[in-house]
């Protein structure tokens, strides 16, 4: 990826299932709005609220009057703007009581505001607006923070997402670790992942995907480098520690949560389900059957999610974010990918090997082999991963 962006052009190629037809691509959606302009949506049969976004926003635009971008994706552009929020945590607003404001301190703030790139996109986002209302109205708000990108709320009348403005993804710093360690390449580190705090990165990641499933009840749907953000830590408290490297520098949090599903049938019941999207080679092989692939209905999974998030922490030992960079063709990338059980295989073979640790079952292989393991059933959930870490 050439630069760093919340949600960003895919360096690896994005199929999509055939869930809805494409139609026109509409003008640019303004993303001015006030608690005025934004009518709160109505609540169907005892379908909880949607969070929604109640202060007024600015969209920063360059020299030439253009809006800045952090980014964009299939569905949907991500602006920069500013806007004068509250301190406290975004509010339900449920028709037909209106909107109530805190009067605590408001302080000008940068966020990203995530809008539909066409007509078909806005069920989409809406989609995601529920599911980044249940994270945000059933957890904690230290859990929230730890996990997932924080969402500010949702504006009906643009189909917009407001959440934390975070530029870096995880698939940038790969790119910058990776270009580092080809220049200053010593046998004394080539043992270590290409991704400083390797170890760290992995638990943080594995500890919020399980968290997602059991306390969320939520498939991601679409783990992949480019969908996790990182944040800079708050400064550590001791100058020592801070000095020794000890800690990684960033919180890593899941973002784009465009694919996602709830997992029991009583949740799905309560909202639609995202817009199915499948990242090779992140995706897992179950996913990239023909017959999968051709279904309308979500066949994500938490094992898939698991596999997902296993290709992507080996995307960062090893600095390559396509995994399989020597194939030619997204054709022979698919193909590669419907066999994804055998991806240490091919970094085994490679350049990269080392990056697996010592000998064949160093800890990275061992890690990244019990969420890659072909039969679904004998797959690690995420609890059973977080194990190997103690």
């Amino acid at each position: 990826m050439a630069t760093s962006q919340f949600t960003s052009p895919l360096a690896v190629d994005t199929i999509q299932t055939p869930r809805r037809k494409t139609l026109s691509t509409p003008p640019d959606t303004p993303v001015y709005q006030s608690d005025h302009e934004s009518p709160a949506p109505k609540k169907k049969n005892g379908q909880k609220p949607i969070v929604e976004f109640p202060y007024d926003l600015e969209v920063v635009r360059d020299s030439d009057g253009a809006s800045v971008e952090f980014g964009r994706g299939v569905w949907s552009k991500v602006y920069k703007a500013t806007s004068s929020m509250s301190t406290g945590r975004p509010m339900m607003m449920t028709p037909p009581s209106s909107p109530t404001i805190s009067t605590s301190t408001k302080s000008s703030r940068v966020v990203a505001v995530k809008a539909p790139l066409r007509r078909d996109a806005h069920p989409i986002l809406r989609a995601e607006a529920h599911i980044l209302s249940r994270i945000a109205s059933t957890s904690g708000a230290d859990e929230e923070r730890d996990y997932v990108v924080p969402f500010f709320g949702y504006i009906p009348s643009s189909n917009a997402l407001v959440l934390q403005a975070l530029p870096l993804s995880l698939s940038t710093h790969i790119e910058t670790c990776a270009d580092y360690a080809r220049k200053h390449f010593s046998t004394r580190t080539m043992f270590d992942p290409v991704t400083p705090h390797w170890r760290e990165l992995a638990t943080q990641l594995i500890k919020g995907l399980d968290w997602l499933h059991t306390e969320i009840d939520v498939v991601h749907g679409d783990i992949k480098p480019h969908n996790i953000l990182l944040r800079p830590r708050q400064t550590l408290t001791s100058s020592e520690e801070a000095g020794a490297g000890v800690e990684m520098e960033y919180e890593a949090l899941y973002a784009d949560f465009s694919s996602a599903h709830f997992i029991s049938s009583a949740n799905t019941e309560e909202c639609a389900t995202g817009e199915g999207a499948l990242t090779p080679p992140f995706a897992a092989p179950e996913l990239l059957t023909l017959n999968a692939m051709k279904s309308s209905a979500p066949l994500s999974t938490p094992a898939s999610d698991v596999f997902a998030l296993a290709l992507t922490l080996l995307a960062a030992a090893t600095g390559d974010v396509l995994v399989y960079s020597g194939t030619t063709s997204a054709m022979q990338r698919l193909a590669m990918s419907r066999e994804g059980w055998r991806a240490l295989d091919y970094v085994r073979s490679g350049a990269n090997a080392s990056r697996l640790g010592r000998g064949r079952d160093g800890f990275v292989g061992r890690v990244i082999q019990g969420g890659i393991v072909r039969e679904v059933e004998e797959r690690v959930t995420a609890r059973e991963w977080l194990d190997m870490f103690v």
